[in-house]
C-alpha cells in the first residue's frame, strides 16, 4: 500500500442463513435473502474501486456461509486502520405496505462531521438509484448500532430500501438498482476520500498472453477475496456481463451472480481451471 492509498472497509450485512433476513414471501416468492442483496452491491463497489488508488477490506464472509459477529467485523476494520466503514443493508418493517426508501444511519455521539457524511452518502446514493421513499428521517442518528459505535473510523450504515414493501421490493431485486446504488456509494467514497484514479488502460479479457493461448485463465494465488476482485487483480474484465460469459464457458448455467455461482467460479480460478472466454 502506498502513502496515497486509502483503506475502505465494506460490510455486507448478515449471512445467507441469518434468520428472518429475507424478502417478504407475498411480494417475492423466492424470499431472496438480504445478504445476497447486500453482498451484490458490495461486490460491485469493490470492483469499481479497483480503478482507484485504495485498498478494500471486506469485513464479513464474502461467501455468505457465516454471519460474522459484529465484533469481528469491527475488529477487521480497526485492525486494517480503515479510513471509512460502509455497512450495506436492506430494511424491513413495513409489512407489505407501500412505504419505504433509502436511509443512512450514523453514530449520534460520534464526531460532529458524522451527520454531514451520512447526508452526503444519502445524496450520492439516491441521486443514482432514485429510491427516496417516504421516510420522515432520511439520515438517522443512532446510539446503539454496534458497527457504528465501536469502529475507530467514520462509519455509516446504508439501509437500501425495504424488503417488505410493495414499492421497494420489486426495485431492490433488480440488478440495475444494485448497480446504481453501487455507483452512488463509489461516487461518495471517491469524493469523500479524494481517491486518485489509476492510470487508465484498456481492460483486457486476457492477462498472460502465453497462458491464455491455452484453455484456462491464470490461477489466482493472492489472499482470499471476492470473485470480482480476484478477476480484476489478474487484469480480467470483472463486469457482470463478462462474468456471465465466463460462467457459460464453464458450464455454470443461469448465471445471475449468486454466492454459490461466484464461489464455484472463484474456486476454479484459484485452481487454474477457469476456462477462458
Amino acid at each position: 500500500m502506498t502513502l496515497s492509498e486509502k483503506v475502505i472497509a465494506l460490510d455486507a450485512g448478515h449471512g445467507m442463513g441469518t434468520a428472518g433476513k429475507r424478502c417478504l414471501k407475498s411480494i417475492d416468492p423466492n424470499q431472496t435473502r438480504e445478504w445476497f442483496l447486500n453482498d451484490r452491491i458490495a461486490d460491485m463497489v469493490e470492483a469499481e474501486l479497483a480503478a482507484y488508488f485504495c485498498r478494500v477490506v471486506r469485513a464479513g464472509d464474502t461467501t455468505g456461509a457465516r454471519d460474522v459477529p459484529r465484533s469481528s467485523r469491527v475488529k477487521t476494520a480497526n485492525t486494517a486502520k480503515a479510513d471509512i466503514y460502509i455497512s450495506i443493508h436492506h430494511n424491513a418493517g413495513i409489512n407489505g405496505g407501500n412505504g419505504g426508501g433509502v436511509t443512512v444511519h450514523y453514530y449520534a455521539s460520534g464526531k460532529a462531521d458524522r451527520k454531514a457524511k451520512a447526508q452526503r452518502l444519502y445524496t450520492a446514493v439516491v441521486g443514482k438509484n432514485h429510491l427516496a421513499g417516504n421516510r420522515s428521517q432520511k439520515v438517522v442518528p443512532s446510539s446503539g448500532l454496534y458497527v457504528l459505535k465501536h469502529t475507530s473510523m467514520p462509519a455509516l450504515l446504508l439501509e437500501n430500501g425495504f424488503m417488505d414493501s410493495q414499492v421497494d421490493t420489486p426495485i431492490i431485486l433488480t440488478r440495475e438498482h444494485a448497480e446504481k446504488t453501487a455507483q452512488g456509494i463509489t461516487a461518495f467514497l471517491v469524493d469523500e476520500l479524494q481517491l486518485a484514479r489509476r492510470v487508465d488502460k484498456p481492460v483486457e479479457d486476457v492477462t498472460d498472453k502465453a497462458v491464455h493461448l491455452g484453455t484456462y485463465y491464470r490461477a489466482y494465488t493472492g489472499k482470499p477475496t471476492t470473485l470480482s476482485a480476484a478477476l480484476t487483480s489478474l487484469g480480467i474484465n470483472s463486469t457482470y456481463t463478462f462474468r456471465k460469459q465466463i460462467a457459460a464457458a464453464n458450464d455454470i448455467r443461469g448465471y445471475v451472480g449468486t454466492a454459490a455461482q461466484n464461489t464455484e467460479m472463484y474456486n476454479l480460478l484459484r485452481a487454474g481451471l477457469l476456462k477462458r472466454v
